[in-house]
């Protein structure tokens, strides 16, 4: 491996550089993702039991022992409706602040999810064109030894063409776990995203059944 590195040149390096970014990053998502999952399920589940049961305050409290994207938004809406309960807001006011709240809120957990994603789509975009450029350098090492040697000399061009060959493959190989772990975050945060909708909607639901 460390031969394919030296053959490689200074682009070797880059891409090794960014090999190891993007598996930090891969990670760090990871955690984070998995962190984000845990019991968003439950955390539902307690929070329209308390609602049916009129007891708000017991919701807050389910979604403060959550760590998901959901139980935060939903918990931002708890408690703005229990502040504005206590100064005799109701009705269609009531639901609109509430409503407005959760929605300004859901940027702020989403952001927190896609942090570095960007990184690994800049990785997956620019490794293959790093592998291509050092094809490109390769090639010209090949075709100026040959003019030097003043023909076809197979040992003259296998360095440039190794350098060619290392570079591609070591490009593509950066890149595609970048881009399949960059689709399958993406794809996390749609699922989300739909917690998001699904809890903010319990909550005003609930808001519009009760305070109409």
């Amino acid at each position: 491996m460390l031969q394919y590195i030296i053959d490689g040149g200074l682009i070797m390096v880059i891409l090794v550089g960014l090999s190891v970014v993007g598996l930090a990053v891969i990670i760090d998502r990871w955690r984070v993702f998995s962190l984000a999952a845990t019991g968003a399920e439950g955390m539902q589940e307690r929070v329209r039991a308390a609602l049916r049961e009129e007891r708000p305050e017991d919701a807050i409290q389910a979604c403060r022992a959550s760590s998901g994207p959901a139980a935060a938004v939903l918990l931002s809406g708890l408690e703005q409706y229990t502040a504005l309960r206590q100064r005799g807001k109701t009705g269609m006011e009531l639901v609109g602040v509430v409503d407005r709240t959760m929605s300004d809120y859901v940027p702020h957990v989403l952001d927190t999810l896609e942090q570095r994603l960007n990184v690994l789509s800049m990785i997956g975009s620019t490794s293959p064109l790093l592998g291509m450029t050092g094809t490109v350098v390769g090639m010209m090492m090949s075709f100026n030894e040959m003019a030097a040697v003043g023909g076809l000399d197979g040992g003259a061009v296998a360095g440039g063409i190794s350098l060619a060959l290392t570079t591609t493959a070591a490009g593509l190989l950066v890149a595609i776990p970048a881009v399949v772990f960059h689709n399958f975050f993406s794809r996390r945060i749609d699922g989300f995203t739909l917690q998001i909708e699904e809890a903010a909607n319990t909550l005003i639901n609930y808001i519009t059944l009760n305070h109409d």
